[in-house]
Parts: C-alpha cells; structure tokens; sequence
C-alpha cells in the first residue's frame, strides 16, 4: 500500500476553521486527522502541501518513519533541526491520518493499536461563562444538569489589549467572584478549572490564584507566557492550586524541561499542535515517570475530538480532557455523531477512529480561504 494524494478541507466553526487532513491510498482508503492551527488555517494548508510532495508513494503504516521523515529530513525543518506551530500542525494531521489508516487496514479501533483500553470513556470538561457571576452560576449549573462533572472558565481582562500582559491582572476580586458564585451554584465535587491564557506575570498569576483559593480550583492553566519555562515552577511553589500547562508547547523535548524544572502538575499537550498521536503518546510515558497526568488541550473538531479519546483511552496517566459545547451542528461533518454520556466521551467501535466525513454536511459548512472569517 502506498500514499497515493494528500488534502485538507476547512470547516467555517466559530473562532476558528477546523482543519481535517485526508491522506488517501492507492487502495482506496482513507485516513483522517485535524491540523486546527487558530486563525492560521490557510499556512497550515500550505505546509500539508508540502509535505505530501515527500510522503506520495510512502507505506503509510510506517508511522514513525514518516514522522521522523518530516520532522527531521525535510526541507523546512532539516537545516535548523527544529519546527514551528504551523509545520507542527500540518505534521499532526498527517500523523493521526495515518493512525486512522494503520486501524482501518487492520479492521480495528486506534486504542486497540495504541495497547488497548485503559479506559472505556474519557472525561471531559467543558466551559462555562458570563457577563455577571450570576449569568456565570446559571450556565454552570445547566452544564452539571446536562451531566457535566468538570467545568473550566477564564480569568477576565482588565486593558483589553491582549499584547500588553503587563496591565493585565485578571482582575481578581472580580474573576474571584464568578468562580465563587459557581462554586456555591455546582457544589464541592465538581471540578473547576480556571484559564490564564498565558498572559500575566509570576507576580500576578500568584495575586490572582490566591484570590481565587476559597473555590477550591482544580487547575490553574497556562498561568505565564511559553517563552519562559522558568517561571512556572515560580509560581507553583507560591501557590496552592494544582499548575497545568501548556497547549503552546509542541514537542516531547519542550514538555521534558517542563516537567524537570517542577513546572506543572498537570500537562496539557495539544494532538494539533503537538505532533499527532505519536508524539502526545511519547509525552504522555515522560510524563507518566514523574507522576504527572496530561489533560490535552481541544478546542476543536470532531476529528480532533475522536482522536485525542483514542490516545487518552489508552494510557494510564490522564485528567479530564477539554471539550467544547454549543456547536449544535458539529456531527453535521461526521457520518455518527460524538457520544458523550456523563461527562464522559464513548469511543466509537469502528475501525480506526471510527468516524468518517458526511462529505454532504462538510460542503454545507465548508470555509475557503478569501470567504468572510
């Protein structure tokens, strides 16, 4: 079996255009992964196509030769031994495309690929928000109506300007009060996650998570910008909210320096930007040797979704996993729709991940670059 053509298709979904990567076979079989890459799709979609110039007539089960393939002999990435968000992203898809290929030949499920269940559900968290804690409280406790167990919000923006991080402080008292107000709306047991976007400084992430103690938060996610690893264990040694980074992070090697510096209780890799099921599957065992579970970021589509409960099914080392609600005509672009029951996403049975394109919904949502964002 060879690789026999390369493509992507763009969905219009709000805030971002989901990027699905086919990669087809001279036998007629189909691979699907997601390459979302946040108001970046169109680069993305460049640099699939240059990468399928170096993958046609390859054997698609030889996975991690590929990877390798791209990652390091290719003509981008080779002389500098290194690769940005958009060439990692358009490395993801293919890379999960061809997880998908790998099961469908052998008429199994990924996780089965992947070692087998660990897990037969994965939880998920989904997000909550509001004008007022009160509007906070009531979305909060719709979400826990409809099953959810863990529910993520974001830390409010006082300059408007997201470059100036150093007029940002979140705004405690007032960010303290939405999440106390959802605290008292959900109860104790459900989990609650708060967003820093990673823009505030050690001084403030420790300002705002101390405001914040009462409610008794889950994680405190991307607290500081990415560019300086060093100031995450700064802040995890003066707080006591568990510290979760970073969906900006896209290689095995970053996360490593993450995790030997103390940095993060919780690791949150993105199978988009991280290098697709191969190389989230690799930080994950590193984060698993110092007792560390990932909880990957996903604000994505469905193929994404599917792919990512895959990988998380199989591996011991796991937090709840991001999903995002309110986009009621997602399962439009898929053939059978995401299941999530409790809180909790169920892998479909079928082959690969199990899901295939409704080629009828994706043209009724289909975004071209030069269409209105």
């Amino acid at each position: 079996m060879k690789i026999r053509d390369i493509d992507t298709l763009m969905i219009d979904s709000p805030g971002r255009k989901w990027t699905i990567v086919r990669v087809f076979t001279d036998e007629d079989i189909v691979g699907l992964g997601e390459a979302t890459y946040s108001n970046k799709e169109p680069v993305v979609a460049v640099a699939v196509e240059h990468m399928k110039q170096e993958l046609i007539g390859e054997d698609p089960s030889r996975i991690e030769y590929l990877w390798h393939k791209i990652y390091l002999n290719s003509s981008v990435s080779a002389i500098w031994r290194m690769a940005g968000p958009v060439w990692m992203s358009a490395l993801s898809g293919i890379d999960q495309a061809l997880w998908d290929i790998k099961g469908k030949v052998a008429n199994l499920p990924v996780v089965e690929l992947l070692g087998g269940k660990f897990r037969d559900r994965v939880e998920v968290y989904t997000h909550f928000g509001g004008a007022t804690p009160e509007a906070s409280a009531a979305m909060a406790r719709r979400l826990v109506g409809e099953g959810y167990t863990a529910l993520k919000g974001g830390a409010l923006s006082n300059s408007g300007n997201r470059f100036d991080q150093y007029l940002e402080d979140g705004r405690p008292q007032e960010t303290a009060a939405h999440f106390a107000a959802v605290r008292e709306a959900v109860g104790p047991d459900v989990k609650l996650l708060i967003d820093c976007h990673g823009r505030f400084t050690v001084a403030t992430c420790i300002r705002l998570a101390r405001a914040l103690e009462p409610s008794d938060l889950y994680v405190f996610e991307d607290p500081v910008p990415p560019e300086d690893l060093s100031a995450y264990p700064k802040v995890r040694r003066e707080i006591s909210i568990p510290v979760m980074g970073s969906e900006r992070l896209n290689t095995k090697s970053h996360f490593r320096q993450l995790l030997e510096i103390d940095g993060i209780d919780v690791a949150q890799p993105d199978l988009m930007y991280a290098g697709g099921i191969t190389e989230v599957r690799k930080i994950a065992t590193i984060a698993d040797t110092f007792h560390v579970p990932i909880s990957p970021h996903n604000t994505k589509g469905p193929v994404g979704i599917i792919a990512a409960a895959h990988l998380m099914a199989s591996i011991p080392n796991v937090a709840p996993m991001e999903f995002v609600t309110g986009i009621d005509w997602r399962d439009d672009i898929i053939t059978e729709p995401l299941k999530v029951e409790d809180s909790c996403i169920v892998l479909p049975a079928g082959p690969g991940f199990g899901i295939e394109l409704d080629m009828d919904g994706v043209e009724k949502h289909r975004w071209r670059p030069g269409d209105p964002r």
